[in-house]
């Protein structure tokens, strides 16, 4: 399977096994592999496809 973890730009992990990401606006809705979903504010600014990494600049 192809799941990647979503990490804030300081490191620390939002969530894994994510295997959905829907852009809306700043807003960036997650869907795991057991379908438990996650919003957060702000923006993807490295996905990197290798590691199954996706790196997001959070806002408060």
């Amino acid at each position: 399977m192809c799941e990647s973890s979503v990490y804030s730009t300081n490191g620390e992990k939002i969530m894994e096994d994510v295997i959905s990401i829907k852009i809306d606006g700043e807003n960036i809705n997650l869907l795991d592999i057991l379908n438990q979903p996650l919003s957060i504010t702000g923006k993807i600014v490295e996905i990197d496809l290798d590691k199954h990494g996706i790196y997001v600049e959070v806002q408060d």
